[in-house]
Formats: C-alpha cells, sequence, structure tokens
C-alpha cells in the first residue's frame, strides 16, 4: 500500500499507510454458501483509505523558554508508541481532544495534567507539566498522531453492498496491532496522478489524488479491510464467480488494477507457485508478470496495487498482496476464500 504525506501539525498529525480477526457479518449474519453460488462484482479501482486511530505519541521533543530548554513529554516518563487514554480524567479520542485540554491549562498554577496511558497493553497513570514556549504558546513536548492514510486497491464487492479491499491488514509502525485492530474510517474515490516506477531493491508507489468518501470501513484483518460501499456508482451488474485454491492452476492469469486515473484495466500475470493451505494466510500465489506495458509503466509492482483481484478463467481467485523487492516482477496473493471468510462467509465445495 502506498503511503501519503500531509502537512504536520504543531501536534504533529502525520498521516501514514503502511491490517483481531472479526467477522463483518454480511446481511448482519454469517452465511454458508456453495462456491458456485458466490458471485462478486470484481474490483480494480485505486481508493484511499482513511482510519481513525488511538491518539499515540510519536516522539516527545525540547522547546525553549526564556533561554532553557525543557522537554515535558521525556520528563513526565512519555515514550513513542504510548497511547493517550485520558487527560484529568476526560477520555481522549482524538488530537483535538488534546487541544481542548492543554487549552483549559493555565501556565503558574503548577499542577501537572493527569494523565492515563496504554503501554504494552498496560494501563499506566502520569503527572506531565506543560511548560510555555518563546513565542508565547503552551507546549505538552509530544508528537502526536490520530490518523492513517493511504492508497490500496479495491478487491471485490459482495451482494451489492460490502467490499473487501487491500488483501492484507493495514499496519504502522507507530501503532501496536491491538491498537487499530477495531478502528472504524472511509474508503474514497482515487484518481492516480502518476506512478513512481518499482526497480530492483525498491518497489515504486502509486501517486493518487482522493475525492468523495464511497464506503465505511468495518474491520482490519489479516486479508484485508473490509465494510459497507455508500456509492451505487460503483455498483454495476458485472459479477464474477470464484474459484477456491484446490481449483486454481498455474499459467496464464491476469490482475485488474487502475495506473492511470480512474480506469481499471487487466494486465497478464503467469502463476508460477500455489501453496495448499488450510489455514489463513496472504502469500499463497506467487506470480510473475508478464505484461509489457505495465512492466513499461510502472517497474511492474508497486505500492498501492494490494488489493487488486487476481482472474483466472474469468474467476476471482485472489488478491495482490505483496512485492519481491529484490525482482519487482514477482508478487503474491492471498485466496479469495480467506477474504470471504472474514466476511462472514463460510464455503462449502
Amino acid at each position: 500500500m502506498a503511503i501519503s504525506n500531509k502537512k504536520l501539525s504543531l501536534f504533529f498529525l502525520s498521516l501514514i499507510i503502511c491490517i483481531f480477526f472479526q467477522f463483518v457479518e454480511v446481511s448482519g449474519k454469517s452465511q454458508t454458501l456453495k462456491a458456485s453460488d458466490i458471485y462478486l462484482i470484481p474490483g480494480g479501482q485505486t481508493i484511499g483509505i482513511e482510519i481513525q486511530t488511538s491518539v499515540v505519541v510519536i516522539d516527545t521533543y525540547g522547546v525553549k523558554y526564556n533561554g532553557v530548554f525543557v522537554n515535558p513529554g521525556k520528563d513526565a516518563g512519555i515514550q513513542p508508541g504510548d497511547v493517550i487514554l485520558s487527560i484529568d480524567g476526560r477520555k481522549i479520542n482524538s488530537i483535538e481532544d488534546v487541544k481542548q485540554e492543554l487549552s483549559r491549562y493555565k501556565i503558574g498554577q503548577n499542577e501537572p495534567m493527569n494523565m492515563i496511558i496504554k503501554r504494552d497493553n498496560k494501563y499506566i497513570p502520569k503527572q506531565l507539566y506543560p511548560t510555555k514556549t518563546d513565542n508565547n504558546m503552551i507546549s505538552m513536548g509530544i508528537y502526536l498522531r490520530d490518523n492513517i492514510s493511504g492508497i490500496g486497491t479495491l478487491t471485490f464487492i459482495y451482494n451489492n453492498f460490502y467490499f473487501g479491499a487491500l488483501g492484507h491488514q493495514i499496519k504502522d509502525k507507530h501503532f501496536a496491532d491491538y491498537e487499530i485492530e477495531n478502528v472504524r474510517g472511509t474508503i474514497k474515490e482515487a484518481y492516480v496522478t502518476g506512478i513512481k516506477k518499482s526497480v530492483r531493491g525498491k518497489p515504486g508507489e502509486k501517486k493518487a489524488r482522493f475525492s468523495k468518501n464511497i464506503g465505511k470501513i468495518n474491520s482490519n484483518t489479516i486479508t484485508g479491510v473490509y465494510g459497507k460501499i455508500d456509492n451505487p456508482a460503483f455498483i454495476t451488474s458485472n459479477k464474477m464467480p470464484i474459484a477456491l485454491q484446490k481449483d486454481i492452476k498455474l499459467g496464464d492469469a491476469q490482475i485488474l488494477t487502475s495506473i492511470e486515473g480512474d480506469k481499471v484495466e487487466a494486465f497478464d500475470i503467469k502463476i508460477i507457485d500455489l501453496q495448499r493451505q488450510t489455514e489463513k494466510d496472504i502469500k499463497g500465489i506467487k506470480f510473475k508478470v508478464t505484461d509489457e506495458r505495465l512492466l513499461e509503466k510502472t517497474g511492474v509492482i508497486v505500492q498501492g496495487m494490494s488489493g487488486s483481484p487476481i482472474i483466472q478463467n474469468n474467476r476471482i481467485i485472489g488478491a495482490v498482496t505483496h512485492v519481491l523487492v529484490d525482482d519487482t516482477t514477482i508478487g503474491y496473493g492471498v485466496y479469495i476464500e480467506y477474504m470471504l471468510e472474514e466476511m462472514g462467509i463460510e464455503i462449502i465445495g
């Protein structure tokens, strides 16, 4: 998945993408279906992904006041990765909540902010004394983030409303996995504005512009992000059957993805290895890109292609998840059955 960068605020609200095992229950309940009865609308559209997270500390920093440097966050024992849960007894859900608490603080009152933070799944009280700065502001001396965003690819829409995307879990080095399991967020229409090409040892990335919301994210799991489509423009009658891993063959296949604007295209690949699996894993399919146009345009697999549906014999068989860094013509994919299982669909036959 490609990383998108935004301006850092005073609180260092940077947005980066780099995903609890729960069901997204379709139609409110789990379903048992024959594979032959499942038809999906194939994706391939580039999407923006934005999720709200807990308020996490990225780092602490020193501030200068009257010629003296102080570091309130470090002095309070705050560390990168700490999650701020409450300040002075009030729950913290966002950076705006932290700003509001800071606006209440009066310099000179000689009392700390009483904080509860979470670290390594433990709840720890901390006392932090904000300081005045030379530019007449009040600072806690901590960089914070409460949001992750980036670029991926829509894999499929099921039952006209429910989507699966990305093919792997959203992860971020600043967040423990358990902090981003229960996230909520949105997917957005995205328009590809350019490609930074892959080269050996360094995968490239899609560059894209986000626009309107098209759906809500309900879960972030090992095999992708899942939720509900809001925008009917993404709901078409172009449905395809699926194939289970036992029915997939080595040889020719295609991936659906977008490398220019919002146009979805099919590109040729060759499946070169299949791992027969009994438990969820996101590298069951190994393939080599053979499409000369894709090679020329992108250097082959780039970040932002994660989730691109893999098609063989007009059936959806999986989604792109990874690229081999040392050879960007080689990619990996997750079996489609594992993505459907995450949606509460038990497949028989």
